[in-house]
């Protein structure tokens, strides 16, 4: 197993559109279409995009597959404007209110491509001070946003014409490893100059968080190419920088080292003209088919594989967790048990029965969409045990 020529090609295109390589050399019968379909599905049109309006006239797409491209870009172009002055705005206010917030991901990472609008991004991700919830949305509600949802580790605001604000209350939820390394963030993070309520991590540490934050997508739906070419610009530019030898230590600690490691490889297979392997290609169409944050096939497949060894048990207890939900999802379902937790048992009873008396047809598609192929199950635990995530 080879990494696809059409895969090839668009490794090559974002390499020359971020100033980086040469004209990729395209054929006559390159599918255009097809290109442009994996460029959404990634959401990284308007990161080829300057690479695509590089090339001779003669190898360009279509006129009306290379309007699609630009019309994003211009979208893109739009929507980083309206992100850098929302930003501005909302640390202004916090800081104004007292409230100590930390941005991440994202927000930081733009700065390390040649031109910010070619980094999308879909919200602003910053982490605010224990206790301050009720404070944080004071604030956002001012600046006229409001509560769109909330979940287990961020409540997520917005305000038109595009902007989503996902306000965490911890750095990754639901793994209990991660959980607790990051308890302590606020030790670690530094404030910015001048200032008394904004903070940032070092650099080290924004790394660590990346690929923690890469784990995590890659253990539930998957991730993207953006992902990897997040790394790759990061680590060309801040490999002199960076004291490795901490990030190698704390690495261990969440035992992500071998998974960076793997990482690490792949841009090198991907970027830097590494020989790929069969792992690497298999790594390879696995990234190209989760899209920017993984797809449902992929979580469940990937569910299976972790939960048990065992192909035929791993889906029963999927299953059995799909019906069984836990409290934190069941009290939102039946508001009551916010008050009365003891009447979980009898909720899940409850809810047996409204799905099967008054919703039988979706529980049906809904469990059938469950069900995998035990050889992906086993081919996956096999990639997951390879990158030391199992």
């Amino acid at each position: 197993m080879m990494i696809k020529r059409e895969w090839r090609q668009l490794l090559e295109m974002i390499k020359f559109s971020l100033g980086k390589g040469k004209a990729p050399e395209l054929r006559v019968e390159t599918d255009w279409g097809k290109f442009y379909r994996i460029c959404k599905f990634h959401k990284i049109q308007s990161m080829v995009c300057p690479g695509i309006q590089k090339l001779p006239k003669e190898q360009q797409p279509p006129e009306e597959i290379l309007k699609k491209f630009q019309e994003a870009e211009s979208m893109e172009i739009a929507r980083d404007a309206v992100q850098a002055f929302s930003q501005e705005e909302l640390l202004e206010a916090f800081e104004k209110e007292g409230i100590s917030v930390l941005p991440l991901k994202g927000i930081l990472m733009k700065r390390f491509y040649p031109v910010t609008s070619m980094r999308m991004m879909a919200d602003l991700d910053i982490l605010y001070e224990t206790g301050k919830g009720k404070e944080v949305e004071a604030v956002l509600t001012d600046l006229g946003y409001y509560c769109d949802h909330r979940d287990s580790h961020h409540d997520v605001f917005f305000r038109k014409p595009f902007m989503n604000i996902e306000m965490h209350h911890c750095m990754i939820g639901e793994d209990s490893l991660l959980d607790a390394y990051y308890e302590d963030i606020w030790k670690r993070a530094r404030q910015e100059e001048g200032k008394s309520h904004i903070y940032r991590l070092s650099w080290e540490d924004f790394y660590i968080f990346m690929i923690a934050h890469m784990a995590k997508h890659f253990q539930g739906g998957g991730c993207g190419i953006r992902s990897i070419v997040d790394m790759w610009l990061f680590s060309d530019r801040m490999k002199e920088s960076l004291d490795w030898d901490y990030v190698r230590k704390e690495l261990e600690k969440i035992k992500l080292a071998q998974f960076e490691r793997c990482m690490c490889d792949l841009v090198s297979v991907w970027f830097e003209e590494k020989a790929e392997t069969e792992f690497y290609a298999q790594l390879t169409e696995l990234l190209m088919q989760s899209g920017i944050y993984g797809t449902i096939t992929n979580y469940n497949i990937q569910h299976v594989a972790e939960v048990d060894k065992r192909v035929w048990k791993g889906q029963i207890k999927v299953w059995m967790e799909a019906i069984f939900l836990p409290y934190k999802a069941m009290k939102m379902q039946y508001p009551y048990l916010e008050k009365y937790p003891v009447f979980l048992p009898a909720a899940w009873i409850q809810r047996i029965f409204r799905t099967c008396f008054c919703r039988k047809g979706r529980a049906g598609e809904v469990l059938s969409g469950m069900k995998v192929e035990g050889n992906e199950v086993r081919k996956r635990q096999d990639l997951f045990g390879k990158l030391g995530l199992s």
